[in-house]
């Protein structure tokens, strides 16, 4: 299966950097062929010919003008990479940069990125619109980085771990908070209150009920892939769940909405955890990501995605 995918990703890349080229020498050699070679069809020829180049004029300026913004994506990342800062911190800051290059590729230059994710993932329907947007920017940036000389393929990563971090976020993460908030209402803090003094769970849910209760003021509930996963560990731990009221609710929520034999299966929380380890983590630290790393991120995200939203279904 994954050869099937490599061979197909490539025939996608191949087309995208191709596609205009052929489309205007197919054009060319049809006006040579058929063209009458009178002054007045020599002159229609030249004309054409005219309008040929200014179209490919205008892909190359398409094409230095990306080639710029990804040489100064990859030189924001290298310096932020070096900052005393924490690993989130850096992630939220590179986060924002990405943000500002998805906004400057245009919905043509996706194209043939979309149809390659959809052959990919077999739940591509079922995931967030914010989703389906930055795998196939990954695809994008996967394509446009191998045009340089060792480059770093950290914002690949980045892009490919922001998504499966979203669909945790919306699907999970975001609707608990929120049915939790609207549930306990006034309540909340009495309902927090065990998970707050007990010492046992300071270091364990603390986070859990800092997110809460930021999340009552904010209306916008906030996690990383991360703080997601170690609480999805920690409801299979009884021992902290029997000591735990916000666990113990979490719980039953997951029940209700979830396959929770399979969400919480150990298998797949270590799966993401290696992918916080191996690859969202590290992206942010000194030292370049390698084409290899990027690959195999890529090849793996699709299974621990698709997993998910079975597991939602």
């Amino acid at each position: 299966m994954m050869d099937e995918r490599a061979a197909f990703s490539q025939e996608m890349i191949l087309k995208a950097l191709m596609n205009r080229v052929n489309e205007n020498t197919d054009l060319l050699n049809l006006l040579l062929q058929s063209a009458e070679f009178t002054e007045e069809g020599i002159g229609q020829i030249s004309g054409n010919v005219e309008t040929i180049k200014a179209n490919t004029e205008k892909i190359n300026d398409k094409l230095d003008a990306m080639l710029e913004k990804i040489d100064s994506l990859e030189r924001a990342f290298i310096d932020l990479k070096d900052e005393t800062r924490e690993v989130d911190q850096k992630i939220i800051l590179m986060s924002g940069k990405l943000d500002r290059i998805e906004k400057s590729i245009n919905e043509e230059e996706l194209e043939d990125y979309y149809a390659l994710c959809q052959s990919i993932y077999n739940n591509w329907d079922a995931l967030d619109d914010l989703t389906r947007r930055l795998i196939p920017v990954a695809e994008y940036l996967f394509s446009s980085l191998q045009r340089y000389n060792k480059p770093d393929y950290s914002p690949v990563i980045l892009e490919l771990c922001r998504a499966i971090e979203n669909e945790f976020l919306l699907k999970i993460f975001t609707k608990y908070s929120m049915d939790v908030i609207r549930r306990k209402g006034s309540r909340l803090d009495t309902f927090l209150a065990t998970d707050k003094a007990s010492g046992f769970l300071k270091n364990k849910t603390g986070m859990f009920v800092k997110a809460l209760t930021k999340s009552v003021r904010t209306r916008k509930p906030e996690y990383t892939l991360g703080q997601m996963n170690t609480i999805m560990s920690l409801v299979n731990d009884t021992s902290v769940v029997s000591a735990s009221p916000l666990l113990q609710d979490f719980r039953d929520y997951l029940e209700q909405e979830t396959v929770v034999s399979d969400l919480l299966n150990v298998q797949y929380i270590r799966k993401i955890n290696d992918l916080v380890e191996k690859y969202r983590n590290p992206a942010a630290h000194p030292g370049f990501m390698t084409l290899d790393k990027a690959q195999k991120c890529k090849d793996i995200m699709p299974e621990r995605l698709d997993y998910l939203m079975d597991c939602l279904s």
